[in-house]
């Protein structure tokens, strides 16, 4: 029997914790939270509600939405039916024995509850249309309505064991696609990778040959001294062939300036077209370029060049590098395809040597001056890009008639021969007795003449000692790999093939970049006089006030740094990388 004596505290159940206010079917519905709370509507809109989240303050335990109003959350009806039958309640206390009755119907179903029913027929929905995927009845399905002709037709049951069935499949698709796109970016992100090392080692030439290349110019170093020593010599000669012999000698070296102007003029040509060009280079196309290059009204320049917009070409930097990288393609091609001519020119004057006893005079060739560029990508040294291409183009028309100065320019680019590339030496790598892989080093000999000396014998094992059968002594992860001790194979020895048995390295100036190789002091007396012996490193980050690079690897840095992760956090290799073999490519 309910004791309605103390009808205020009753009143306590139909108040909003939050705003204090009376519980209705209007704006303070109760509504009910997964943690077992229950405020009104106006509360959780106002107050509670954080996005598409409702946090309880009682105890702050989250009660989603997935994306709907707070009116969907349950209604808490013994509390609402209390509150809308109190007033009732406190007339009865007060002078009244009846009770009324509470009327259900007055308050208001939940918007979320689903009938069971079919709204047309109020018949079951006890079957399925798994052509339009939705619950249909019996009457539906049959004449005259025949809503689903020709529809699949099954059971609740049926159906939900068939969409199962089916969603099991989609994941199993859905998962397998996931993991395809995965494995495809994870093959790209290699592929950028190795375009990423490649553009890396393209930039450590060009800086290279930034500080080296254009600073020394032996045609303006020879001129200078030539001019320093006839302000000298002229006074002194009393001879009339003496002076002559001065003056002879002015003459001769005022040709070859003239020539290397001439030579970097057509250069300079070159460039211009591929930094403003709006077309892909191919060989066929550079050749025909080549062709024109002396005809100013040719008009190719004005055809494969960008139009200019306020006196400034257009850029493509991707286009620009294409192009160039395409010349030096072109040029390396033409050099392989001169020296086997040559090679058969030589075996033809051996044979007729030996059979006719023809005697052949050789004319030898000025060699080509080193480019702007120098070496480049993974090669030998890039020449000259006009005046190698010139010089191997079978199909250059005679230039027509010039001064005598641009006429021997021109005789000289077109006689002239390319320089052989870089030497190019392969090491090949065991690690625990298994083949690892190969990779390349490119040396300069042009600017380290005595350390890639020394570094190409030991490569060959030309002195009976060498770098074949070396270990990898010292490794950095991402930062460096250390080998060449052929003695002790542990940093303390590895001599030179010189007779001192250590030489102070050459001063090369080149930057200790990813991708260079410089030899390493040893572990001696010799290390504070800065000399060095065989020991070599190979670096992967750059290394301020590293010096005596010779080289680069142009081949393998992947490889490099593979071997670099083997070693511990004091350098020392966890696992045997041997140099199983070596040579000369």
């Amino acid at each position: 029997m309910l004791d309605l004596t103390n009808i205020e505290d009753i009143e306590e159940l139909i108040i909003c914790t939050l705003c204090k206010q009376k519980f209705n079917h209007l704006d303070f519905i109760p509504k009910l939270l997964t943690c077992k709370h229950h405020f009104c509507l106006s509360c959780i809109r106002s107050t509670m509600m954080k996005g598409m989240e409702v946090f309880c303050v009682n105890c702050w335990k989250r009660t989603e939405l997935e994306e709907q109003d707070p009116e969907v959350l349950p209604t808490y009806k013994p509390v609402l039916v209390l509150s809308t039958s109190i007033s009732s309640l406190k007339n009865s206390v007060n002078g009244g024995t009846n009770v009324p009755t509470v009327n259900h119907d007055s308050i208001p179903p939940d918007k979320d509850k689903k009938t069971d029913n079919c709204l047309a027929h109020n018949m079951p929905l006890s079957l399925w249309c798994h052509t339009c995927f939705v619950s249909t009845c019996r009457l539906c399905i049959t004449p005259p309505e025949q809503m689903h002709m020709n529809h699949q037709i099954m059971s609740q049951e049926e159906a939900k064991e068939k969409l199962s069935s089916e969603v099991q499949t989609e994941t199993v698709s859905i998962a397998k696609l996931v993991n395809e796109v995965q494995r495809l970016v994870g093959q790209q992100r290699q592929f950028l990778l190795k375009v990423h090392e490649a553009c890396i080692t393209l930039k450590a030439f060009i800086e290279t040959d930034l500080q080296n290349g254009l600073i020394v110019i032996p045609e303006v170093d020879e001129a200078r001294a030539l001019l320093n020593r006839t302000q000298v010599d002229l006074g002194r000669y009393d001879e009339l062939s003496d002076v002559q012999l001065l003056y002879s000698n002015l003459i001769v070296e005022k040709h070859k300036l003239q020539t290397k102007c001439q030579e970097m003029h057509m250069q300079c040509r070159m460039d211009a077209l591929i930094r403003n060009a709006n077309v892909v280079f191919d060989f066929s196309l550079i050749r025909h370029v080549l062709e024109n290059l002396n005809s100013p009204d040719s008009g190719m320049s004005q055809q494969l060049t960008q139009p200019q917009t306020n006196g400034t070409p257009l850029s493509n930097p991707i286009l620009f590098l294409a192009n160039y990288c395409m010349s030096q393609l072109y040029s390396r091609h033409m050099v392989s395809k001169q020296q086997q001519q040559q090679q058969q020119q030589q075996q033809q004057r051996q044979c007729l040597q030996q059979n006719g006893g023809v005697e052949f005079v050789s004319i030898k060739s000025p060699s080509l001056t080193p480019s702007l560029y120098g070496a480049v990508g993974g090669g030998a040294a890039i020449e000259n890009c006009a005046t190698t291409l010139l010089a191997f183009n079978p199909t250059l028309q005679p230039l027509p008639p010039q001064p005598a100065a641009v006429a021997a320019a021109a005789a000289a680019l077109t006689m002239q021969t390319l320089a052989p590339a870089f030497a190019v030496f392969y090491f090949n790598v065991e690690v625990n007795g298994a083949p690892f892989g190969r990779f390349l080093i490119e040396t300069r000999p042009d600017i380290a003449p005595k350390m890639v000396r020394n570094f190409a014998s030991l490569v060959n094992g030309e002195m009976g000692f060498g770098y074949k059968g070396c270990l990898v002594f010292q490794c950095w992860a991402g930062e460096s790999v250390i080998t060449g001790d052929f003695e002790l194979n542990n940093g303390r020895g590895g001599r030179s093939i010189y007779e001192e048995g250590f030489f102070i390295p050459d001063d090369t100036k080149f930057p200790a970049t990813r991708g260079a190789v410089g030899m390493r002091r040893t572990q001696k007396k010799h290390d504070s006089l800065g000399m060095v012996g065989s020991q070599f490193r190979i670096i992967l980050q750059e290394m301020k006030g590293f010096t005596a690079i010779f080289g680069h690897v142009v081949e393998g840095l992947d490889l490099i740094e593979k071997i670099a992760t083997f070693g511990d956090l004091a350098g020392k290799p966890t696992k045997s990388v041997v140099i199983a073999s070596c040579g000369k490519l």
